[in-house]
């Protein structure tokens, strides 16, 4: 080795080495879950995904499959406690326990003052109990492993907080909160916990013509990120040295003003 190719290599970072990780995602069906899951796959993780819908789960399974990378997957909806104990039985009996959670899974939401109670209930049950509930079985195998790490998908709405969407904006301030909660109880232990908020995504489109024209017209005009902007996102961040955590990460399109 040249005396140039040695300062090289100790200038170069290290790099936390994901090959042969396993990674449980949460909502990993689709959008930016389904992304992630692609993406890891393709480096090396042994990833597992869940998701509420039959026909989500066999589409992203197929997108795996093409990966290379090993994968498993089922339906659960987390805001069920008894669903995401079997997710964790099953991530652990088909790879181990997690070395990463990417909690990701949540629902959109419009203003109180049109929902009904069992309604918000059930937002709330999914969108922030849900990721409580998966830190939780996490951090067990986490423990007993020396370390993991935990992403959690927030989104920039917790700062925004926008007119008419007051559950979302709640879920989403919550999840900002408990992250940096538990990354300052966890660190001790080497357990990393990051926050990555995402600003406008285009998501899998359904729902009023209106809202999809409006989605649609917004990607031509370059005003919405793709899912895998965030899935890169993700990548970085479990990537960095494992000396070091990452806080937290704000993604917006170039064009969206906030």
């Amino acid at each position: 080795m040249t005396t140039y190719e040695a300062q090289k290599e100790h200038l170069e970072p290290e790099v936390m080495k994901l090959e042969g990780k396993i990674a449980l995602i949460t909502g990993g069906t689709t959008g930016i879950g389904r992304a992630t899951a692609n993406l890891l796959a393709k480096k090396g993780v042994k990833v597992f995904i869940y998701g509420r819908d039959e026909q989500d789960l066999q589409d992203a399974l197929h997108d795996l499959g093409e990966t290379g990378g090993e994968y498993h997957g089922l339906n659960a909806d987390q805001a069920y406690e008894d669903q995401v104990l079997h997710v964790f039985d099953e991530t652990r009996r088909v790879f181990g326990d997690p070395d990463v959670l990417i909690n990701n899974a949540a629902l959109p939401a419009a203003s109180i003052l049109g929902t009904s109670y069992d309604d918000a209930l059930y937002i709330l049950r999914t969108n922030l109990l849900g990721y409580l509930m998966c830190i939780r079985e996490a951090v067990k195998g986490m423990r007993a492993k020396g370390g993991g790490h935990i992403v959690n998908i927030g989104s920039m709405s917790a700062k925004v907080r926008e007119a008419g969407s007051d559950i979302y904006v709640a879920t989403k301030a919550g999840i900002e909160g408990l992250s940096e909660s538990l990354r300052k109880q966890l660190g001790k232990e080497n357990i990393r916990v990051s926050l990555i908020e995402p600003g406008l995504v285009g998501t899998d489109l359904h729902g009023d013509p209106a809202d999809v024209h409006r989605q649609l017209q917004m990607e031509v005009e370059g005003k919405m990120l793709e899912a895998e902007d965030i899935a890169q996102a993700v990548y970085c961040v479990l990537t960095y040295p494992p000396r070091s955590n990452v806080y937290e990460v704000r993604v917006g399109p170039v064009k969206q003003a906030i």
